[in-house]
């Protein structure tokens, strides 16, 4: 005990002195507390002992003056078996117990002399979700049962996160996805940089999972944990364990598939496309040395190969097959370049995972744990909808290699006295590749319709395009026990290094308002950005968040506990972007500045009360700052965008004055195109801080009859550090928009004067806002019946609301997409983008094992979910205000003919895509009808309209899990197969009209387009700014079989 109490003393040391430093660790282990008592009061000194019977692991303690125990770092599962002692008592046995994630489990022991004649043996079970007194905030703790018996198509973390009932999405509470955070084993499983805005994993961008779900055992979600040693999120923190071997060899080998013949027809009554989508894998786990040490493996290899969708001539695409093949023949033909395919064609995923862990029983004090997870893995992207058509060549791969190793050595240094050290290290490299040959990045907008897009050449975002990232963590927790008191000390610390290669337009990117436009040679606008002067446009830096805290968990009295802690959160840039003079002078503001090493303090309290002292009736809650980290990828702009490394072109055209000479193929003389030397600029505010809010949350869970238990719950968020953008480069604003546009009814203000610098494109300034917040109220009943049924069902109203959502991973897009009515650089408060009003989740499960020894058995779970629908916003196509932006100006609403200066529509008569003009009066007619049969168009009739004011339907789906498993006992050993079928969106199943999901390309549609002072509007062709999702409202099975031995 001395040797391991100096080991640990002198890291404790080395952590607190800086040497090393780590973030959050969130928990990987259980907690047993309790009490020993006789009839006269309590017993000091008796001894509790622990075995998890599996793997042989034991762990003891003794009860202090009050009579008090405390065991901490507890293997997660069980079964454990405990014996009470005591000397001149008749000691109790605990069988069944089962120790779940981040959950204490409270067992209170009275014993009698022995004297006294008893049962010795006490099946206890499995602890209750609801009622336990060490949790405050609001949670969610997913079990391996219920990993391995609930719906799954992905197989991934995030099909389980739904069972949140305030989760939509990636998104917890309505905040950024960006802002949350992953942890396996303790360890970061984040992508820290988040470059990506639909994944919040590493390895996103090639649609692979971060670790394969049959190495998973548990799974907990918090969004209010006053436990001090949960940090580094502000939407929620998700936090799995792995799974271990124990004494006995036990394993699995399994095949899960799916093709064209398991998924239903489109809305529009298509069949699928030939495709597949197979995982097959294994995982096996046993001792080394019995009792002593134990391994863990699991590989799994995922093949897929996805047709595309809205190709040219399917019903509900842009284009026909016929201007398809028109328009690739004249660009080939004229400029001699293949766009590509414009039929369906396969997007090939593939992924290779490899996990091994070895668990070591040092002695009764000390355990370590190793572990690793490769993997490897590409993604073909190739996206079409309804109103956006890509060709071939558009498209892109996105490859990653990942590599994340943890150790954690967790001691038990006396009664009195714990310790947890976690050491992790992750290698994660990323890159993306383009198709065909290099060409600029070509769209013609409004093709057949309003707002319709075409696009093919190189894509824009994937030129120059790669991620590198290292990250290494420390964290170390130190709990000393005394008396009623639970002392927490301890750091997390992360240390990250980036190589980030994002050149936006490197190749050019081009747009033309019509496909006449394109014929006649007559773009609206081109960007490119390109390398000066040799320079490597590379963003390389190296950070570190540091997080120190304390806590105090006091049982205050049997029934009443609080928690209070301090933690403090530190970030640190070793590198700083480079100074450029010119820019300082023009805008007053560094570009060598990253955010200060200013200390965020966060101070915490929680409490649990157990009204009547039986656990029917508890009330918890709790207030606290909790501290995020800021994606690097937005920091890594300031970086890139110096305006030394790169220069930027940016021109735009009219009718009356085009592009002067025209459109430019050749990809390498792109910044021949306009004035060279402009240069994008990225600036940060001096006082940044990372992401901020005050969170409070008040619950109360009640026993009802039959064992049901309810839960109401409410949260609320209220920012305090958020992002905004302005771009400094607007001098301000230099006048309002031309009463005859809208006769008189739309007079925003404009922004189409000079520029602070004219060799400046935009000079984007990060700053913090701590305008928005969110709320949730939640109402719930559980109920697991011991017949081998369960059910669950919640209800979440909420609202989330902030000025900027952050859905880009680029400075420039985070302000130009923001949408505004008058200021730019004064965005509004508005719905979040992830903001969910109405939620309700509900799962029934029922399984029943029959045979000899169980060998046969059936399962069936139920899982459904019902939301209101995603926000969106209607705006102008086109740069009404002048500010620069085409994607940011909100609708004004017109009333009459007379509130908007529309113009015809011309008659095209040559080319691939010929058509009659449209007049005046028809498109008002059309517009009109549009507003209409729009609620919120409706409701807004002389007015702006909000950012993400409108709201798609609400959305339904059911999805089903059977299993059926046949057993057979060889040489007094366990085998089975098991058959599994998961069903998505059964009632689409049942009903062709049943299960629909929507999309709308960027949650925004351009409803009217703008030019040179006059509107033009097209009927989107579905009467709808949405689209009804194609891939999203098919029902979609999967089989599996599986086997199982131990």
């Amino acid at each position: 005990m001395k040797k391991s109490l100096l080991i640990n003393f002198v890291v404790m040391i080395l952590v607190f002195a800086g040497t090393f430093s780590t973030a959050m660790a969130q928990v990987t282990t259980s907690t047993m507390t309790g009490s020993v008592r006789d009839a006269k009061g309590p017993l000091p000194g008796a001894s509790v002992k622990a075995t998890q019977i599996a793997t042989g692991t034991t762990y003891t303690a003794g009860t202090n003056s009050e009579g008090r125990f405390n065991i901490s770092n507890m293997r997660v599962g069980g079964a454990y078996k405990v014996v009470v002692t005591f000397v001149g008592y008749q000691a109790q046995e605990y069988d069944g117990i089962v120790l779940r994630l981040g959950e204490p489990f409270a067992l209170n022991v009275v014993l009698n002399d022995e004297g006294v004649t008893l049962n010795q043996v006490q099946v206890v079970g499995v602890k209750s979700k609801v009622f336990d007194s060490k949790k405050t905030g609001a949670s969610t703790s997913i079990s391996k049962d219920q990993l391995e018996s609930l719906p799954t198509l992905s197989r991934s973390l995030s099909d389980f996160y739904r069972l949140t009932p305030q989760a939509n999405g990636n998104s917890f509470g309505g905040a950024n996805q960006r802002y949350n955070s992953i942890t396996i084993d303790g360890a970061v499983n984040n992508d820290v940089f988040a470059a990506s805005s639909s994944s919040i994993t590493p390895g996103g961008g090639a649609n692979t999972q971060p670790i394969s779900l049959d190495a998973i055992q548990e799974i907990q979600v918090v969004l209010a944990p006053y436990d001090i040693t949960y940090g580094n999120f502000t939407g929620a923190g998700v936090n799995a364990i792995t799974r271990s071997g124990t004494n006995k060899v036990e394993g699995s080998a399994y095949f899960f598939g799916r093709n064209q013949g398991t998924v239903g027809k489109t809305p529009n009554g298509l069949k699928s496309a030939k495709f597949s989508d197979y995982q097959y894998g294994f995982r096996i786990g046993g001792p080394i040395i019995k009792d002593k040490l134990f391994f863990f493996v699991n590989g799994e290899l995922g093949r897929k190969a996805q047709p595309t969708v809205n190709n040219a001539g399917e019903q509900g695409a842009v284009l026909t097959t016929e201007q398809a093949a028109s328009l690739a023949s004249y660009v080939k033909n004229k400029y001699n370049y293949d766009v590509g395919s414009y039929g369906g064609q396969d997007a090939e995923t593939q992924n290779d995972k490899v996990f091994a862990r070895l668990d070591w029983n040092i002695n009764s004090k000390n355990q370590l744990m190793v572990r690793h997870n490769y993997i490897k893995a590409y993604d073909d992207v190739l996206s079409r909808s309804g109103t956006s058509f890509k060709f071939g060549n558009n498209g892109g791969r996105n490859n990653s290699t990942q590599n994340i190793s943890v150790l954690e050595l967790r001691s038990q240094l006396s009664e009195s006295l714990s310790n947890n050290l976690l050491l992790g290290y992750s290698r994660i490299r990323d890159a993306r590749s383009t198709s065909g040959s290099l060409f600029p990045h070509v769209e013609i907008q409004n093709f057949n319709a309003s707002g319709n897009i075409v696009a093919f050449g190189s894509e824009r975002s994937s030129t120059a395009n790669a991620l590198d990232q290292d990250i290494f963590e420390i964290t170390d927790n130190f709990k000393i026990f005394a008396g009623n008191h639970t002392f927490t000390i301890g750091t997390h610390n992360e240390f990250y290094k980036f190589r980030n290669l994002f050149v936006n337009n490197r190749y050019g990117y081009w747009q033309f308002r019509s496909l006449t436009d394109f014929e006649n040679n007559a773009p609206s606008r081109a960007e490119v950005i390109f390398p000066i002067n040799g320079q490597n446009p590379e963003a390389k830096f190296s950070a570190a968040q540091l997080g120190f805290y304390a806590q105090d968990d006091i049982q205050v009295t049997p029934e009443f506990r609080l928690t209070a802690g301090l933690r403090v959160d530190v970030p640190l840039f070793f590198d700083k972007p480079g100074r450029n003079e010119a820019a300082e002078k023009s805008f007053g503001y560094r570009t060598d500045r990253t955010p200060k090493s200013t200390p965020l303090v966060a101070p915490r309290v929680g409490f649990n009360y157990d009204v009547f002292g039986d656990r029917s009736l508890q009330l918890r809650g709790g207030s606290g700052i909790f501290t995020g980290r800021v994606p690097f990828v937005w920091l890594s702009n300031q970086f890139t965008n110096t305006g030394l490394l790169t220069g930027e072109v940016r021109v735009t055209g009219t009718a009356a004055a085009p592009i002067p000479g025209g459109f430019q193929p050749d990809p390498n003389l792109q910044s021949t195109v306009g004035t060279p030397g402009n240069y994008q600029l990225n600036l940060i505010e001096e006082n940044f801080r990372l992401p901020q809010v005050f969170r409070s949350n008040f619950a109360a869970d009640f026993k009802l009859f039959a064992g049901i238990s309810a839960t109401l719950e409410a949260i609320y968020s209220k920012t305090l550090n958020n992002i905004t953008y302005k771009d400094i480069n607007i001098k301000g604003q230099s006048g309002t928009l031309n009463p005859t546009f809208t006769g008189g009814s739309d007079l925003r203000p404009t922004y189409s004067g000079p520029k602070v610098d004219s060799k400046v494109t935009n000079a984007i300034l990060l700053q913090n806002s701590n305008k928005g917040s969110a709320y949730s109220l939640t109402a719930q009943l559980q109920k697991q019946f011991a017949s081998g049924f369960g059910a669950s069902v919640a209800y979440t109203y909420g609202e989330a609301k902030d000025v900027n959502s952050g859905t880009s991973s680029t400075a420039v897009s985070n302000w130009q997409f923001n949408q505004i009515v008058l200021d730019p650089n004064n965005t509004p408060l508005a719905y979040s983008t992830s903001d969910t009003k109405h939620r309700i989740v509900g799962s029934l499960n029922y399984g029943v094992r029959y045979g000899k020894q169980g060998l046969f058995g059936t399962s069936i779970a139920v899982f459904y979910a019902g939301r209101s629908g995603n926000p969106y916003t209607y705006l102008y196509n086109g740069d009404l205000n002048g500010d620069g932006s085409n994607g940011n100006d909100l609708l004004f609403v017109p009333r009459t003919l007379s509130d908007i200066k529309l113009a015809i529509i011309p008659a095209v008569t040559t080319g691939a895509n010929p058509s009659p003009a449209i007049s005046i009066a028809d498109q008002w007619t059309s517009l009109n009808n549009f507003i209409e049969n729009d609620p919120y168009l409706k409701s807004k009739r002389g007015e702006y309209v909000a950012r993400n004011g409108a709201r798609m339907p609400w959305q339904h789906s059911f999805d089903v899990r059977l299993m059926q498993d046949l057993g057979a006992l060889i040489k007094g050993s366990s085998n089975k197969i098991q058959l599994s079928v998961d069903v998505f969106n059964v009632g689409n199943l049942i009903n062709k009209d049943w299960g629909r999901a929507y999309f709308l390309s960027n949650s925004a549609s351009s409803l009217i387009s703008y030019n040179s002072g006059s509107y033009t509007f097209r009927a989107p062709s579905t009467g709808k700014a949405y689209t009804v999702d194609q891939i999203g409202s098919r029902w979609a099975a999967q089989f599996g079989i599986r086997y199982i031995f131990n």
